[in-house]
């Protein structure tokens, strides 16, 4: 009697075991970061969607570092990084942090797989343009199990806070329409 309940007490919490194992195997991933909501800024200038955008990415490299991520604005970030003349720098240095620009995204065969797969390397996110608008956005997250990339626009109607790229304003009807007019993006360098 002792020895059926042992041998039933083991096999109940091997099936737990298994039963645990296949439920997180079969939960999905998520690439980038999640960014504080403070890291959020929008646009008070007109054509300075790349600037605030660059500006969020650094916020929340700051963040993730534990430093100081408030002391980052658009306004110190401009000082190194923007011209009037060209707009963002394709790439600029503040104290030990560089950016630069990438335009490789133009002939990706399968964008969507290059920006999950960047997220991967820059949890803080990057800085995506769509140069037929024109119009960049901050990309933080990718969320495997519901297939949404997640984003902060710079324009007040949606800035200042996470949304689904579908809801921001870069072209396109779809999430995957959106991704397609990605030309450029703008990343930390580790």
């Amino acid at each position: 009697m002792r020895k059926t309940r042992r041998i039933w007490a083991i096999a109940f919490v091997l099936a737990l075991i298994a039963s645990l194992a296949v439920n997180a195997g079969a939960e999905g991933l998520y690439f980038g970061s999640h960014p504080d909501e403070g890291v959020f800024i929008t646009q008070n200038v007109p054509h300075t969607c790349t600037l605030v955008s660059a500006t969020m990415m650094l916020r929340n490299y700051s963040c993730q570092r534990g430093t100081p991520y408030e002391m980052v604005t658009d306004t110190g970030v401009g000082h190194y990084a923007w011209t009037k003349q060209w707009g963002l720098s394709q790439n600029f240095t503040i104290g030990q942090v560089q950016v630069t620009c990438n335009a490789d995204i133009r002939n990706a065969i399968d964008k969507k797989a290059y920006l999950i797969n960047v997220l991967q390397f820059h949890p803080e996110g990057v800085v995506i343009y769509d140069t037929g608008m024109p119009h960049a956005i901050y990309l933080f997250g990718y969320d495997e199990d519901s297939d949404t990339f997640y984003c902060a626009d710079t324009i007040t109607r949606t800035g200042g806070r996470a949304i689904p790229l579908v809801e921001s304003i870069i072209r396109g009807e779809t999430q995957q329409d959106k991704v397609n007019t990605i030309d450029k993006i703008w990343y930390v360098m580790d």
